[in-house]
């Protein structure tokens, strides 16, 4: 064979391999667009016409600002659930940015997948020149909150999880830790959920509530597989407050 048919063929099944990648991305992300689920539209527009929030999107985050910032606060970095568009925690998140008159960070993982980016705390950080810090999230952006936080334990104030868990060993993290779940989720693995108790430091809060099930800590719709929801979304922002009682000045 001759040099310039072997260069050809080389080229041939480069090309070749280009496009098998290229298909199998595009694949894939036509596949997260589907399964994504997408915010609630009239909770978005709510929290959009808030007059005292300023909502900032950039590639990988959503900041929310209220009119008033107190600077002892503590800033909030939070990872959304898996396959769960972050503008669906903006109205709830929001909430807590109000009452709380701190900051909120809102993680924009790759493909909707918090695992995929468990260091956007670190980047936020940094960029912002945060002291104090609550790192948390619901679901898997909880596991991946947590994952970060066992690798940067002097940096998280506060650990927060909303219907998840942590599945890294977080007994030597000297602070609080806050776990919010509902009784009524059927998406979470209890046996999971339940063996990773082992994981946190005795001073955990463990908040459980009747009626709170695990879609309800974002605005988007009833996820596969949970029982439907009874608490409206004004008694969920209390339950997620609760979380943040007796907070870090």
């Amino acid at each position: 064979m001759s040099r310039k048919r072997k260069v050809n063929k080389t080229a041939l099944v480069s090309l070749l391999i280009l496009i098998l990648l290229i298909a199998g991305f595009s694949g894939f992300y036509l596949y997260v667009q589907v399964k994504t689920y997408p915010a609630a539209e009239e909770q978005l527009a709510l929290v959009y016409e808030n007059p005292v929030l300023l909502i900032t999107e950039e590639s990988d985050l959503i900041k929310v600002t209220p009119d008033t910032v107190n600077s002892e606060q503590p800033a909030i970095i939070f990872y959304p659930g898996g396959l769960v568009a972050p503008q669906a925690y903006l109205y709830k998140m929001g909430k807590l940015a109000e009452v709380l008159q701190t900051e909120v960070y809102i993680v924009k993982p790759p493909f909707n997948v918090a695992i995929f980016s468990v260091n956007a705390a670190a980047r936020i950080i940094a960029d912002s020149q945060l002291e104090k810090v609550w790192v948390g999230g619901h679901s898997l952006g909880g596991i991946a909150a947590a994952r970060y936080t066992a690798k940067n334990m002097e940096l998280v104030d506060v650990l927060f999880l909303f219907g998840s868990y942590s599945d890294r060993d977080l007994i030597e993290f000297q602070g609080q830790v806050r776990s919010v779940m509902g009784l009524n989720d059927q998406i979470i693995n209890r046996d999971n959920y339940e063996t990773a108790k082992a994981n946190l430091p005795p001073q955990t809060v463990i908040i459980e509530k009747e009626g709170l099930n695990h879609s309800d800590f974002g605005n988007y719709g009833l996820q596969d597989g949970d029982s439907p929801g009874i608490r409206p979304n004004e008694d969920v922002i209390k339950d997620i407050l609760s979380a943040f009682e007796g907070k870090i000045h």
